[in-house]
């Protein structure tokens, strides 16, 4: 019987053995705060993650402290203890450079009387020698899975995430099923660029509060609306501010929520102020949400502010500060007065229905063989001779393609873009990124895979 519900992940170790630095790497988003000072974390951290086919949410804890001297070390550690009763699965973390002690084993017999699946993440290896070494020093403890990483490098992460989802697939966990003929929509952006006004006018209600004070959306908000007879579940996030290792928790939840509701999402609508300059938190916030994989629609919200001169110079630098979007659209609107909304929402459609293309053998194995006559993979210095052998969709939505290879390190990324390019602008696949996969042939000693977002 299979779990409904999103499994939990407790992330737990003694102070400063690079958990938050883990859990970012997890999820690849710095949400959590990192910081060489042991404590930097009080509270329990979410952040969604998806691996394998399964949804999870892992929680950064604050370092475990047996011997508690205050009140608020007392406190700190109740978080800690219910991010462990919540938990499905525990990675207890270890500190790789220092040598097992009596707290670890403490800390050890405490998990397994929660009786729950715990993987032991031996932190701060950094040599695939090291990675073997350390299996074999912590064998004495009886954990049955042990992962040496690097949570800095992302050394033997990959590995930990199949071990996580292993095991929450054991418990019955997967991807949590939603609608499949529903879109779901996140209107995403920094503050005050005018995302709950677009929620508003899109919904036909004051559905959420609107003010010129930036930060007035704390939680996600999200409606269905019927849309030329599709049905989308539009999410209305906070703004994503700049971070800062000062900003207050309420501010950080709410980016947590945001980040959760991006992920989730099929497409999400980019925001910006026509009226004020590109930002690099802008720049950043549309770089997290094409390596999410989403499809995209950047939305240059308070047009009716400029005069057609300053309407068309924005538009015209947008492929300046946003030269890896050259594939998404970007529609000028007005949410105030409902200006190119509808456009916005054609655009939607469209970007859907791209994502869920399938392209058929034949027509990729033409195209592939076209494209290796104009173009063929060099050879990188000291690796072997470059082969590309075949190119075939795996999934959709978003679109995954995989190419085999002879050796995936040998082949330039160059011509790996050049694919990318070329299956997007050819194939259809306007308004969504695809997922590039490298895999070696089966036979070679160096079996490998390796995935390339563009």
């Amino acid at each position: 019987m299979s779990n409904e519900r999103e499994a939990l992940v407790a992330i737990i170790g003694e102070p400063n053995v690079g958990k938050s630095t883990l859990m970012n790497k997890l999820v690849e988003a710095r949400i959590a705060l990192t910081s060489s000072v042991a404590g930097t974390t009080r509270d329990r951290f979410y952040a969604p993650a998806t691996w394998n086919a399964v949804d999870f949410s892992l929680i950064d804890t604050a370092g475990i402290i047996l011997e508690q001297r205050d009140e608020l070390e007392k406190n700190v550690q109740k978080q800690v203890d219910i991010a462990i009763s919540q938990s499905d699965l525990i990675l207890y973390v270890l500190d790789g450079k220092q040598p097992a002690d009596s707290i670890n084993r403490s800390i050890m017999l405490k998990l397994r009387k929660q009786k729950k699946d715990v993987l032991l993440v031996i932190n701060k290896i950094d040599s695939p020698k090291k990675f073997v070494e350390m299996v074999s020093e912590y064998s004495f403890t009886g954990f049955k899975n042990i992962f040496p990483i690097s949570a800095v490098s992302g050394m033997g992460t990959g590995d930990l995430l199949d071990g996580i989802t292993e095991s929450l697939k054991k418990q019955g966990f997967g991807q949590i099923e939603k609608d499949p003929s529903t879109i779901s929509v996140a209107i995403l952006g920094k503050p005050n660029v005018g995302k709950s006004s677009l929620f508003n006018k899109i919904i036909g209600e004051e559905r959420v509060v609107v003010s010129s004070v930036p930060g007035t959306t704390r939680n996600v908000v999200d409606t269905d609306i019927t849309y030329k007879g599709h049905k989308i579940k539009f999410l209305d996030t906070a703004g994503l501010k700049r971070k800062d290792k000062n900003q207050p928790l309420p501010d950080i939840y709410a980016a947590l929520q945001t980040i959760r509701a991006m992920r989730k999402a099929d497409v999400c609508l980019f925001m910006i102020d026509a009226s004020e300059s590109i930002s690099q938190q802008d720049q950043r916030i549309a770089g997290e949400i094409v390596e999410a994989s989403k499809g995209f629609v950047l939305v240059a919200n308070k047009i009716d502010l400029l005069v057609p001169k300053k309407k068309e110079k924005l538009f015209s630098q947008l492929p300046d500060y946003f030269p890896f979007l050259w594939w998404a659209p970007a529609v000028p609107i007005s949410a105030k007065d409902g200006e190119g909304v509808k456009e916005v929402l054609d655009y939607i459609l469209t970007i859907e229905v791209n994502r869920k293309k399938e392209i058929d053998a034949q027509t990729l194995k033409d195209f592939f063989y076209a494209k290796q006559k104009i173009r063929q993979p060099q050879r990188l210095r000291d690796e072997r001779v470059p082969k590309a052998y075949s190119l075939q969709q795996t999934s959709t939505n978003p679109p995954v393609f995989l190419m085999m290879v002879n050796e995936p390190s040998a082949i330039s990324m160059q011509f790996r873009k050049f694919i990318q390019n070329s299956i997007m602008k050819e194939l259809g696949f306007w308004g969504t990124p695809i997922i590039l996969k490298l895999q070696a042939k089966r036979g070679n000693p160096k079996f490998n895979e390796e995935m390339v977002n563009y």
